[in-house]
């Protein structure tokens, strides 16, 4: 089989034990190869998000399954042929409905999410460092202590996006195996990986947040340094990556996701966990006369008994998170698509909460009955 977007195209052919089995088969190969070059024809047509994927059970589909942009091989009579070229085995033909319509939308989602994510948070945070050359005369002054720089993108922002790469699920099976065009919205017409996607949850959410991480707390000269003397770079660098941490955490563990999980909570809470950690080891272990004028020991322990600290993470934070939200409300209204699928999450935490609410209701009615010991 041939699926091209909703066109499904067929070839069957193989053994039946008649005395035309073996015409049969050569003509089963024959087509194979035909529906090979029919799956090269789709393949540059010039509908650049044109996705076509290719079925069979046989050896003679192997070449169909291979030229296609998506193979799957069903492992039954006809062996195993199929199934060890392409790139998805399945046991019956039935299956297709749940991989398609369930795996396969939730594999964009989540694809597609992970990526905006990761150029947002890179984005995001060296967008400070252009801002803060507005200060120092774009001399080049990194405004982060390279340590602390270099554990970004490897301690502090990794695991909201790992999860939301590996575990987010928009909607339930329940509900996509029912509307098939909740597929059809999503992944053939490419929802969520397109250059306008990309230039609102990465360039301009991404601008946003550096200024109000950066300017904001610059603009403010809250002074946090000993005595209440002037800040120093480290000071401010710290108040910076503070703020920036704490708002890409935040934003792509809750804002992006469609539903809270476990590991959204685990995520952040480790997030903050190795921040601290890594702040609170660093404040003791750091070279007491640096050579690049980061003087940082005895600086995070100093600035956590600081109310100003405190006072414009929390506040600038929250300033930043409230852009995001609001520019989420006002796309998931304007765009058609989003407003679809804000609709259905929104009727399925209804029935959840229906739901648990009659569980609730139940377990009392068993336990004033004296059903439980």
């Amino acid at each position: 089989a041939l699926i091209v977007h909703n066109m499904r195209v067929r070839c069957e052919g193989g053994n039946d034990g008649s005395s035309k089995s073996k015409d049969k088969k050569l003509a089963g190969w024959w087509l194979g190869a035909a529906w090979r070059g029919i799956v090269s024809f789709f393949r540059h047509d010039s509908d650049r998000y044109m996705v076509t994927l290719a079925i069979g059970d046989g050896g003679n589909d192997i070449a169909m399954i291979q030229e296609a942009h998506a193979g799957i091989g069903i492992a039954g009579q006809e062996g195993l042929q199929a199934s060890r070229a392409a790139d998805f085995s399945i046991g019956q033909f039935r299956f297709l409905q749940r991989l398609l319509l369930v795996h396969g939308r939730w594999s964009y989602v989540r694809v597609s999410m992970f990526i905006m994510g990761t150029f947002y948070k890179c984005m995001a945070f060296y967008l400070t460092q252009l801002i803060y050359q507005f200060y120092t005369g774009f001399s080049g002054t990194s405004l982060f202590e390279s340590w602390t720089l270099s554990m970004y993108n490897t301690l502090f922002s990794i695991l909201p996006v790992l999860v939301v790469g590996i575990f987010e699920q928009d909607l339930k099976p329940s509900t996509l195996l029912a509307f098939p065009e909740l597929y059809r919205d999503m992944g053939p017409r490419n929802h969520l990986f397109t250059v306008p996607e990309f230039l609102r949850r990465v360039i301009v959410l991404g601008l946003l947040h550096a200024i109000v991480a950066a300017y904001f707390p610059f603009a403010g000269g809250l002074l946090m340094g000993y005595n209440g003397t002037t800040n120093d770079q480290f000071i401010n660098s710290l108040m910076v990556y503070s703020i920036m941490m704490l708002t890409v955490t935040l934003k792509i563990a809750y804002i992006d996701v469609r539903r809270w999980i476990v590991f959204s909570h685990i995520s952040v809470i480790l997030s903050l966990t190795l921040w601290f950690g890594w702040n609170g080891v660093l404040n003791h272990i750091y070279p007491k006369s640096p050579g690049d004028g980061y003087f940082v020991l005895g600086v995070f322990d100093m600035l956590m008994s600081k109310a100003p600290f405190w006072f414009q993470w929390i506040i600038f934070t929250a300033v930043a998170l409230c852009i995001n939200v609001l520019l989420v409300l006002v796309y998931s209204v304007r765009d058609p698509v989003e407003h679809k699928i804000t609709s259905w999450v929104a009727f399925e935490r209804r029935q959840e909460h229906t739901a648990n609410k009659e569980r609730r209701k139940q377990w009392m009615a068993d336990h004033k009955l004296g059903r439980f010991s």
